[in-house]
């Protein structure tokens, strides 16, 4: 739920472009819960922006309007889910300060904005330009699977999703596009020519 705007808190703030940046950036590393991440990156996706940008909106969303409650105080609740990326310096500056202020990290502080803020908050020119079919009910696509992945696979996902600034379904695409049968454990190729010795010639 979103509050009242703040003009005294982003009075100073520049006006950041599409990107979120403005100036010099830094490299934030960024302590979200499983629900917090999951919303971001729906929000990313859902408005076709990569995740720094829709952070760094965030970020300034929550510098310029009034919350409804203080921020959640400690830890995330579960598993950390860490998101890298680049926003402008001053912005984040400015985050510091209001996370002081309130009596909390910065971490806390960025989970409970991405949980108070909602669609309507964010810029009408990104929600017009979102489009009525989603990327991955995209007709290029045809098949879908659902994967069952233990913890280490799911976070090497996670990081490679993060680095690159995509989604993990593009990942996975890459990742299948350019493996060779080279790439499989030496078990999985000696199963694989053990059925072949065994099947009638044609």
């Amino acid at each position: 739920m979103s509050g009242e705007r703040r003009d005294d808190m982003g009075a100073n703030l520049p006006d950041y472009g599409s990107d979120g940046f403005s100036g010099p950036t830094i490299r934030m590393d960024t302590r979200l819960d499983a629900t917090t991440r999951q919303k971001v990156d729906d929000l990313a996706t859902r408005f076709r922006t990569p995740r720094a940008a829709v952070l760094s909106y965030i970020m300034r969303w929550g510098l310029t309007h009034e919350q409804t409650g203080p921020p959640d105080q400690g830890e995330s609740d579960g598993p950390v889910r860490h998101l890298c990326c680049y926003v402008a310096s001053d912005l984040h500056a400015h985050v510091e300060q209001a996370a002081a202020a309130a009596g909390v990290k910065v971490a806390p502080w960025l989970r409970h904005m991405v949980r108070q803020i909602t669609i309507e908050d964010f810029p009408a020119s990104w929600r017009e330009a979102t489009p009525t079919e989603r990327s991955h009910d995209s007709r290029t696509y045809t098949a879908r699977f659902m994967l069952r992945l233990d913890d280490q696979t799911r976070e090497k996902l996670e990081e490679l999703s993060t680095h690159f600034d995509t989604s993990a379904a593009e990942v996975i695409r890459q990742l299948v596009a350019q493996a060779t049968p080279e790439n499989f454990p030496p078990s999985w190729q000696m199963r694989a020519a053990e059925r072949r010795a065994v099947q009638p010639r044609r």
